[in-house]
């Protein structure tokens, strides 16, 4: 029952829309007929984060599934396992994080051209 209530709650996590998130409600969306094409533009790259976020968070929570399962195990081998394999997916999600945001571009941009 606990694994069945984890992975629906990170899957819900993950596919909650990154506009509810930030707190945007349909009313501050653009509409067609009164923006430019400028807006438009904003818009659909907005949507398109969007749907880059719910999808790189979906990933991550599948990934994550099989480290929570090892920790509700009752084989003491399985959970020290898990507790191991945490630090990894830690490190692999933050970089992970910072490589869909963009931040770890800005990185690598700063430190190859200064």
């Amino acid at each position: 029952m606990r694994l069945i209530i984890l992975a629906l709650t990170i899957v819900i996590i993950s596919v909650v829309p990154v506009t509810f998130v930030h707190g945007a409600t349909t009313n501050q969306l653009p509409t067609l007929a009164t923006a430019n094409n400028a807006t438009e533009i904003n818009g659909m790259v907005q949507r398109a984060f969007g749907i880059i976020a719910g999808i790189s968070g979906l990933i991550i929570a599948i990934l994550w599934v099989p480290i929570a399962i090892g920790y509700f195990s009752r084989d003491m081998d399985r959970k020290a396992d898990s507790k191991e394999r945490t630090k990894d997916a830690l490190i692999g999600t933050v970089i992970f994080v910072m490589a869909v945001s963009g931040v770890l571009y800005a990185v690598v941009h700063y430190i190859v051209a200064g």
